[in-house]
């Protein structure tokens, strides 16, 4: 990095992938090398390919690359690979940070902000300040929700040294009024509650509560009593106490500038799922203007996403032996609806697949519950890229979380082989 003079970066979309690019954007202009950052829903070979015009002379993708480290060791370029995504191979010829390669979670240990906040601060050590931007990413792939560990702890406990980061209880509502926030908040989505003022009402009525109230305004009491009927209500849904503890995860505070991870990473995220990816960079970066547009878009994809949840719950899932599915109506929230009717919606003893229709194919993701993984042997990864492939479609990921691409009309043999491989991951008859 300290050789090159100009860089291309190319990251993923999502929340972990805006969080990386901002870490690798920032790290490389206080360098001085000239650096132009791209965010791309999927590896493209063709458009990374067009970018490496005369002089560029290094190249840096995260949060994706994994797959395809023969096809960049091929460009004629030095490349950092900065991804936590399974691979099929390692490379020689391409400097490729992985923590699967060590055989550790990739889920868990690292994700591509963390790795770019890793070779951020290895690079100058003046780049613990962009702590924020990394953590930002880090929560958007939910590797804090059973405490962290690797690259993940080193870089909270480095921070934590520096005062660069807090620690704070994780909590069921967001900042603000308590009923704004039961009416616009989907984590947890609460049936009869979550987005409809009558359900909010009664429920605020029973908790002697005001809606006006903010969660750190209340007193001991009144805390307990709503987190008492707010729990009580997702656990008559069928919520396990895991999704509840998940949700009472710690969020982390950055007094430098008055920020917290998670309403960072609802920002970046809502930005990637409806395209908008340049303006979560620039909000990251630090352009106010950036910000302000940023909070009107997650207000429009929070409703959005909340209206979705809404009409799933009223509709219902289908359900086969190991898995349950069902169709979202919009594409730009079907990644985190899907995690979403996983955890307070679905049976948490399936995995949970949603389909999205697009114009010539299908958009698939896929969820499972910590349980399934670690006691019931599910692998995601696997199974949807065995399952795709069986029907000319290409999918993987991680093992609790992955996505696919499949042809139209595909879908009915797709969900019948994606059952029959995670029944017998899970060592369930398959009807199929």
């Amino acid at each position: 990095m300290r050789e090159c003079t100009e860089a291309r970066v190319f990251s993923h979309n999502d929340a972990d992938g805006i969080g990386a690019a901002s870490v690798l954007t920032s790290m490389l202009v206080r360098a001085g090398k000239g650096a132009q950052t791209t965010n791309l829903k999927s590896f493209d070979l063709p458009t990374i390919q067009a970018s490496l015009v005369k002089g560029v002379d290094l190249l840096i993708v995260a949060d994706m690359g994994s797959s395809s480290l023969t096809a960049l060791e091929s460009l004629g370029v030095k490349v950092i690979v900065l991804d936590h995504h399974r691979p099929e191979k390692d490379s020689e010829k391409v400097l490729h940070l992985n923590p699967s390669v060590l055989k550790v979670d990739g889920a868990r240990y690292a994700c591509a902000s963390t790795l770019s906040m890793l070779l951020a601060v290895t690079v100058d050590e003046n780049n613990w300040d962009l702590l924020p931007l990394a953590f930002a990413g880090m929560v958007g792939d939910r590797q804090h929700l059973q405490g962290l560990i690797g690259v993940n702890a080193h870089l909270y406990n480095e921070g934590s040294k520096r005062t660069l980061v807090q620690e704070k209880k994780g909590s069921l509502l967001p900042p603000g009024p308590v009923g704004e926030g039961l009416m616009r908040t989907t984590h947890p989505f609460i049936r009869g509650v979550s987005g409809d003022p009558q359900g909010i009402s009664r429920l605020l009525q029973e908790a002697n509560v005001r809606a006006e109230s903010t969660w750190d305004g209340l007193d001991e009491s009144g805390r307990r009593r709503l987190s008492s009927l707010i729990s009580l209500r997702l656990l008559e849904q069928g919520c396990s106490l895991g999704s509840l503890e998940d949700e009472l995860a710690p969020d982390y505070f950055f007094p430098q500038d008055n920020s917290r991870a998670y309403q960072l990473t609802r920002l970046i995220n809502a930005c990637g799922r409806v395209e908008e990816t340049a303006l979560g960079l620039a909000m990251l970066l630090g352009v106010r203007e950036a910000k302000e547009r940023a909070e009107e878009l997650v207000k429009e994809y929070d409703e959005m996403l909340l209206n979705a949840a809404k009409r799933t719950a009223e509709r219902g899932l289908s359900k086969e032996t190991a898995i349950q599915h069902f169709e979202s109506p919009h594409k730009e929230v079907s990644s985190e609806l899907c995690g979403l009717v996983m955890q307070w919606v679905g049976d948490q003893d399936k995995a949970t697949i949603c389909l999205t229709r697009m114009d010539k194919e299908f958009k698939v993701s896929s969820r499972g519950t910590r349980k399934l993984v670690d006691k019931d042997g599910l692998d995601l990864s696997v199974a949807m890229r065995d399952a795709a492939a069986s029907v000319g479609g290409v999918g993987g990921g991680h093992n609790i979380a992955s996505g696919a691409t499949i042809p139209l009309g595909k879908d009915i043999d797709f969900l019948q082989a994606l059952d029959a491989i995670i029944a017998k991951q899970m060592n369930r008859l398959s009807a199929k």
